[in-house]
């Protein structure tokens, strides 16, 4: 009897020895999983109406933007597509170096209504953290004969904007980096009273003598090099 009750004291000191450790552990995991906190975005998710460009928007991603215009100079409207990961407000890390990509679309137009993905880049637009306590930088895309330009922009506590524009190369039939137009602006320390709030304070703009030949497959936002 007695070796009965040692046994089954035994038996229960092992449970809450390997429950403790349970315990224990999922603690220590929960405290080293450093939590994502939820990023503000300025781009809410638009509806896509045309059901021929809905085509083109995998599962788990959202449309943030949409322009229509002539890419490639034939004279049928063609069409840009921003898109996103559905959860990018609490999966996006680019402190940790783990931004969520949004994917750029250079869709052409068909003449019979339809589209065609010409090229793809998932590292043309910022992600939704890149502005880092300023906010989502992505502002806008602008299309206009064969040009193209992806905006970038901050406003609030820190104020700058960052355009890089793409141009058609008709024999190459392909677009290329054109333009890349970086401008910091500062408060203005002029007390007069027609003085402009802001004024800038850094001005950089690189063309193709700066940066060379670089395609649109090829940019990469988040290199210096640009590629």
């Amino acid at each position: 009897m007695k070796k009965s009750v040692i046994f089954i004291f035994f038996l229960f000191s092992v449970n809450l020895t390997f429950s403790q450790q349970k315990t224990a552990n999922k603690t220590t995991n929960n405290k080293s999983a450093k939590a994502i906190p939820k990023h503000d975005t300025f781009n809410e998710t638009i509806t896509i109406t045309n059901k021929k460009i809905q085509l083109f928007i995998p599962k788990g991603y959202e449309a943030i933007a949409q322009q229509n215009g002539d890419l490639n100079l034939d004279k049928i409207d063609d069409c840009i597509l921003v898109l996103r990961k559905a959860t990018e407000e609490t999966t996006s890390n680019m402190d940790e170096n783990k931004p969520d990509k949004r994917p750029v679309l250079l869709l052409l137009g068909q003449k019979d209504g339809s589209y065609k993905l010409a090229y793809k880049n998932e590292n043309a637009a910022y992600c939704i953290d890149c502005g880092g306590l300023f906010g989502d930088p992505f502002d806008a895309i602008a299309i206009k004969n064969g040009y193209f330009s992806i905006e970038h922009r901050i406003s609030g506590g820190h104020h700058w904007e960052h355009i890089t524009t793409f141009k058609f190369n008709k024999a190459k039939n392909n677009w290329y980096l054109y333009k890349d137009h970086f401008i910091n602006y500062i408060l203005n320390p002029s007390s007069a009273p027609d003085a402009e709030a802001l004024i800038s304070n850094v001005d950089k703009l690189k063309t193709v003598k700066d940066f060379g030949e670089i395609s649109f497959q090829q940019f990469n936002i988040y290199s210096e090099k640009g590629y």
